[in-house]
């Protein structure tokens, strides 16, 4: 079952220098929600804020809240571990471990002390299932996954990310190292994933934000510009910055 995402008065720093500015923002369930704007802006930092990658960052730190449907992500009483199973994330660069196909999906089911063989083989089944790969490496798992195109490459990441069953799906520039073919097999893959996952991405794509986003979001300067219905934000922007960005004027 997808998951909120309420982001509460959010400021984050790197050693003295803030990179976000009081953000506050609501991410809906069973939605997909597009950060945009320029490079160096703050939007993969917030990104990396919400299932806490930025604490293997030495000097950070933060003022505000994120809350996973209502329950702080930085509660004393919560194991990081069992906040990154439920809010996964897929980087820019593909990254399968050297190992089989079957082996980086059941990898994160291992860590967790998964024996079972006929449960293993089914969580592998269903993820591939799931990131549309188990039709073409069905006879091949237990080859190498780095013998895979770039873009089969990325939806095995995909489905090692949702293999354990996450509520909140984060995606960096997902398709950054993908052709046009495997990036529209990957943004018809955001489509089905939705139905079963939130799903955050960081793009610099303002026309695939448009083609998958539910609802968009602009920053610039580390402070959210504005938050909308990605039709409604490219179409009538609100402020003149979102005007001039998603325009073309400033980049």
């Amino acid at each position: 079952m997808s998951a909120s995402i309420q982001v509460e008065h959010f400021s984050f720093w790197y050693g003295r220098r803030q990179v976000l500015h009081d953000i506050c923002m609501d991410i809906r369930p069973g939605e997909i929600t597009a950060l945009i704007g320029p490079s160096g802006c703050g939007k993969t930092t917030l990104l990396r804020n919400l299932n806490r990658l930025n604490d293997l960052v030495d000097d950070i730190r933060h003022e505000g809240d994120i809350r996973v449907d209502g329950g702080s992500i930085f509660d004393p009483g919560l194991e990081v571990i069992s906040l990154r199973k439920r809010v996964g994330m897929v980087f820019q660069k593909y990254n399968p471990f050297p190992m089989s196909i079957y082996e980086n999906v059941a990898f994160p089911l291992r860590v967790a002390g998964q024996k079972d063989k006929a449960a293993l083989d089914e969580v592998v089944e269903r993820s591939l299932r799931g990131a549309f790969l188990w039709d073409e490496v069905r006879d091949r798992l237990h080859e190498g996954a780095p013998g895979l195109s770039g873009g089969q490459q990325q939806r095995l990441c995909i489905a090692r990310a949702i293999a354990n069953r996450p509520q909140i799906l984060l995606m960096d520039e997902p398709c950054a190292s993908l052709d046009p073919v495997a990036t529209l097999r990957i943004e018809e893959l955001m489509h089905e994933l939705r139905r079963e996952f939130t799903l955050v991405i960081v793009t610099h794509n303002m026309e695939q934000a448009r083609r998958v986003a539910d609802r968009t979001a602009f920053f610039y300067l580390g402070r959210l510009v504005e938050c909308r219905p990605t039709l409604e934000l490219f179409l009538t922007p609100e402020d003149a910055r979102t005007e001039a960005y998603v325009r073309g004027r400033i980049c």
